[in-house]
């Protein structure tokens, strides 16, 4: 007995499930006590179903509409589907071999351009990518993408270019494709409502959503004791790896949709029996016979 309860106060799993427990006891059960007095077991137990219900409904509806809130299902994120190099032409993703870099510039100029000057180079290397839109290291979708990556190789090292973290390469190159469409640059109140409307009425389904970032090894440096580590430089004698990854949008409204569509169906169930039982009142008390005073 000591050690069981040693246990529920060490595992807060279980004793989250205790606390749900006592929850249901007390409260619902506090509350189907006083209606079952009042009004007798059966229709006390219908009376405190339906409220049960009802409130899960109104609750699985707020977390199914705004997402944010409540039990939520698994975020959107990056999938790694395949790492391919020399090149993108053996890549399973057919999209990724109209992918042509060679009208880039160096990635670390690329990288120094900000502002007016990325765009107008963007601008013009763009229509030679095969459909690929040029992914600035600025933008929030590129850490989420290389935080990916660098997971990914930690998990799953290269041994043969001897890629087993972020510290053993740099990024060259980020791209993605597809997706629903985005905002213009500095949108309006009527742009943002445009496109609302467009993906709720028009484009329903998500079109898939890709991102290539390219990574090459570097070149191993000595540390300097006492001295800065050095800036990691790529080795251009190892091959541009590239990382294909798909966009995996999750299902973070699920929990509140399902919690949604069985408490609504519980509270009609139990709504309907209320009602047919009120009819069957009614109609027994219409067959009594009418009695008068005196």
């Amino acid at each position: 007995m000591v050690h069981l309860l040693a246990g529920i106060a060490w595992d807060p799993q279980l004793r989250g499930f205790l606390a749900v427990g006592v929850g249901v006891v007390v409260l619902l059960g506090s509350v189907y006590l006083v209606l079952s007095t009042n009004l007798g077991h059966r229709l006390g137990f219908l009376l405190a179903a339906s409220a049960v219900f009802g409130w899960c409904t109104i609750m699985g509806l707020t977390w199914w509409m705004y997402g944010t809130i409540g039990m939520l299902g698994e975020a959107p994120k990056w999938v790694v589907t395949e790492v391919v190099y020399p090149g993108t032409d053996d890549a399973a993703l057919a999209e990724a071999h109209t992918l042509d870099t060679s009208e880039l510039p160096d990635p670390e100029a690329l990288n120094a351009l900000e502002g007016e000057a990325f765009d107008e180079l963007r601008d013009e290397v763009e229509p030679t990518l095969g459909g690929w839109d040029l992914l600035p290291e600025s933008n929030p979708a590129f850490g989420e993408a290389k935080a990916t990556v660098d997971a990914y190789f930690a998990e799953h090292p290269d041994e043969e270019l001897e890629l087993e973290g972020a510290a053993d390469y740099i990024t060259a190159y980020s791209f993605e494709r597809g997706g629903k469409e985005g905002l213009p640059d500095a949108p309006s109140r009527i742009d943002r409502l445009a496109l609302k409307v467009k993906n709720t009425f028009w484009q329903v389904q998500h079109p898939p959503h890709y991102a290539i970032i390219q990574v090459q090894p570097v070149i191993d440096q000595e540390t300097v004791p006492g001295e800065a580590p050095p800036t990691p430089e790529a080795n251009p004698d190892e091959p541009v790896v590239s990382v294909i990854m798909e966009r995996n949008l999750g299902d973070v409204r699920f929990p509140g949709a399902m919690l949604t569509i069985f408490s609504g169906g519980m509270f009609a169930v139990t709504i309907l029996m209320l009602h047919r039982r009120d009819l069957r009142v009614a109609e027994v008390r219409g067959l009594l016979p009418a009695t008068t005073d005196g």
